[in-house]
């Protein structure tokens, strides 16, 4: 989904991030040791090659920094890309220093263990095979220094069994560093990402609290004045009937206050009961048919056979009917909403897996990338003003957490939109 990139490219220009600091520290060590190695080696060591390649690993460095500058998305394989490039160039140097002889070999193990900490699993096991391949090379083809050469690395002819013992525990080390540094650094990445979900339900559910008690408060202030209306237009009523005939269209006004008045009523009664909530309501034994009635409650004429209903043949179970009614009719209207006449709505539901997974598509328009990322979010609409508040999605989102599952919401411009709602199979 277009959440997950975005967080995946977020994640990657963070690893990048602190990759280029490390680099930069790298390259001033990596002068630093060669500038010594030359005082010490004088006669042995040629630098030029090898601050050549400490150059280009600079240059390299200096191309990511401009790259992170752009607002654009990293993409995700850069960071092992960067660290590939990095194995690559500390095998130029060792083959220029002495090879498999080289104290600083051990410094793969700094790539790898980077790799499995910074990166996926697949990335980690490649630069690990990356590292070992390089590192075996080496006992091969490299420039020659008698003053690091010792028992078996002299260079001589073929592989002695301490050359090829120290590459299998090399081989070795490394895999067990990309296996259990990535499952402890998987195992913390998904830590991360529960606690990050946990707080984003207690945020809604606290922004839930609040839109609960603000309702509450509006249906009992405007139940008085609404009251007074309704008290008013019926003695109006009366009073235009009295007139007789003349009087008719005065009437028939003041009984569409008295009618509109009371449909008023009845969503402040909503309003002040547990809005998407199913705190207060018990669980009952409810029939698909019986949601279906629900749901065709209260809809215009001409939308009702818009519905194609597909219920599966078994029973719904306990659940709280209201609450699951109340947040499909917020679906409902918008994919009616977004429906061109006479074009249809399927509402389905399937067993799967121990859930319940009731889905609702429409025909609509659908929505861009970026609307669909803030789909949900509460007071979010892309309706005129006046014409929504924006809460549909997020009190059914609400619901189903409520019940222990989620709501998911897929959509494509110029092919509708897809809303399933998820939920546990309640037994009782």
């Amino acid at each position: 989904m277009d959440n997950d990139a975005s967080m995946t490219s977020s994640s990657s220009g963070i690893s990048l991030t602190w990759l280029l600091r490390l680099r930069w520290i790298t390259t001033v060590s990596q002068t630093a040791a060669i500038l010594v190695a030359k005082w010490l080696l004088p006669d042995e060591l040629s630098v030029g090659p090898l601050l050549g390649l400490v150059a280009f690993g600079a240059l390299s460095n200096v191309a990511l920094m401009l790259r992170l500058r752009k607002p654009e998305p990293v993409h995700p394989a850069l960071p092992g890309l960067v660290l590939g490039l990095d194995i690559l160039l500390l095998t130029g140097l060792l083959y220029g220093s002495g090879g498999a002889a080289n104290p600083f070999t051990a410094i793969y193990l700094v790539h790898i263990t980077l790799a499995a900490v910074v990166l996926r699993g697949f990335w980690s096991w490649a630069l690990g095979l990356l590292s070992v391949t390089s590192f075996g090379l080496l006992f091969f083809w490299s420039v020659h220094i008698h003053s690091l050469a010792h028992m078996e690395h002299g260079g001589g002819g073929g592989l002695s069994l301490h050359l090829v013992g120290m590459w299998v525990a090399f081989a070795i080390t490394a895999g067990l560093i990309a296996a259990f540094v990535g499952r402890v650094t998987n195992a913390l990445r998904h830590r991360d990402e529960e606690l990050a979900a946990l707080r984003d339900l207690t945020a809604r559910q606290s922004r839930l609290v609040a839109l609960t008690t603000l309702a509450a408060g509006v249906a009992h202030e405007l139940g008085t004045p609404l009251g007074t209306i309704a008290v008013a237009a019926k003695e109006l009523q009366r009073a235009a009937e009295a007139m007789g005939p003349q009087a008719s269209s005065l009437a028939q006004d003041a009984g569409l206050i008295r009618q509109e008045v009371g449909h008023c009523r009845r969503i402040l009664d909503q309003m002040a009961g547990p809005s998407g909530s199913t705190l207060g309501e018990g669980l009952q034994a409810l029939a698909w048919s019986d949601l279906e009635a629900d749901l065709t409650q209260g809809l215009a004429e001409e939308d009702r056979p818009r519905l194609v209903f597909e219920w599966p043949q078994a029973a719904c179970g306990p659940m709280p009917r209201r609450g699951l009614a109340r947040a499909l009719h917020a679906v409902l209207a918008n994919a009616l909403e977004a429906t061109p006449r006479p074009r249809r709505v399927n509402v389905r539901a399937l067993a799967a897996q121990g859930t319940w997974q009731l889905e609702v598509v429409d025909e609509g328009h659908g929505m861009a990338p970026d609307v669909l990322a803030r789909a949900g979010e509460p007071f979010f609409s892309t309706k005129p003003t006046g014409s929504g508040m924006g809460l549909g999605l997020f009190l059914a989102r609400t619901f189903a957490e409520q019940l222990g599952g989620e709501l998911r919401v897929n959509s494509r411009l110029g092919r509708g939109t897809s809303v399933q709602m998820i939920w546990p199979v309640a037994h009782g």
